[in-house]
């Protein structure tokens, strides 16, 4: 879908232009066993969802103190 998106921008063809929204919408796309997975045409936004997943993670794996902001963190040295 992300494909088909960047395509159709591109078929736009706009030089000075931009344009300000693009809405797609599927259906039936995702198995009974899979999650639905948000996407996104700015590649910054999309680093920032992928962390935001992974640190999600952490506290599970590792236990509820193994993530936080680092000002909390005392230092070892």
């Amino acid at each position: 879908m992300r494909t088909m998106a960047y395509w159709l921008i591109d078929a736009a063809g706009l030089q000075r232009g931009r344009l300000t929204g693009l809405a797609l919408k599927g259906e039936d796309l995702v198995d009974a066993d899979q999650v639905a997975q948000q996407i996104s045409l700015d590649e910054a936004r999309e680093a920032r969802l992928i962390a935001e997943t992974a640190s999600d993670r952490i506290p599970a794996k590792f236990g509820p103190g193994a993530i936080g902001p680092a000002a909390t963190f005392l230092r070892v040295s």
